[in-house]
């Protein structure tokens, strides 16, 4: 979910968003190359890891958006310590397979891959137990989204080799920068909303649909960020491997 784009999309010199620097892809191409020809060979989709991850991000956001109109009616039952338990898990995924953090990428040490897991540990026992664990799981989920939200979009903007550039070389790396800056800009609100608890349980007519209304673009926005990511992957592959490729097809 989080990342900084093709130096490196998802959900950042944050892992959680940036294909182009990809350290293994640089180090082995000819791997990468045999990779990419065997998928597009045996009629596979050739998607990242990190595209995947962001692609569950969107899926879980608008589901969420969608399923807060019935819960806000009252029609459905909403348990917070799930909802927030589960996004943590999501996030913990990032962190152990790519060391993507909501605030920048990290060499993925024993360190880094035992905070993530224990990070996973609490959100599974937020979903499976709810009550204990509410606060602690709302202000973690809310202080990931709204401070990873500012220190990605400050990165993505400060650093002389990312938004500046690809927004100046545009093409598919200025819509990067823009799927980038949208998903980045939302994470705050979304933060926020879980900070104060003001999804569905605060009273009033209008903060459950808007509520709704701001998860389902955050969602899709992460649909639009993975495209992107694909996308930019793909065209920074060596010519040889868009030969092969073309050959196979």
């Amino acid at each position: 979910m989080f990342r900084e784009g093709p130096t490196e999309a998802g959900i950042t010199d944050h892992k959680m968003i940036n294909p182009m620097k990809n350290e293994k892809t640089q180090q082995d191409p000819e791997g990468q190359q045999e990779r990419t020809a065997l998928a597009k060979q045996r009629g596979e989709v050739d998607l990242s890891v990190e595209v995947v991850l962001i692609l569950v991000f969107g899926m879980f956001f608008v589901l969420y958006g969608l399923l807060v109109f019935p819960m806000y009616a009252g029609v459905l039952p909403y348990s917070p310590d799930s909802t927030d338990g589960l996004f943590l898990v999501l996030v913990s995924l990032q962190i152990i397979t790519m060391g993507k953090t909501p605030f920048g990428d990290l060499r993925r040490s024993w360190i880094v891959v035992l905070i993530g897991t224990a990070l996973a540990m609490l959100g599974c026992v937020a979903v499976f137990i709810p009550g204990p664990l509410t606060a602690l799981v709302r202000v973690l989920a809310g202080v990931i989204l709204v401070f990873g939200g500012i220190s990605l979009i400050v990165q993505l903007f400060i650093s002389k080799d990312k938004g500046k550039t690809w927004m100046k070389a545009g093409g598919i790396l200025r819509q990067l920068t823009i799927a980038l800056s949208i998903v980045y800009v939302l994470m705050v609100p979304v933060g926020i909303i879980s900070l104060v608890g003001a999804v569905v349980l605060v009273p009033g007519i209008t903060e459950g649909p808007l509520v709704g209304v701001l998860l389902l673009a955050f969602g899709i926005s992460f649909f639009y960020l993975a495209w992107c990511i694909h996308k930019a992957t793909s065209l920074s592959l060596p010519e040889e491997t868009k030969a092969a490729t073309t050959v196979i097809k």
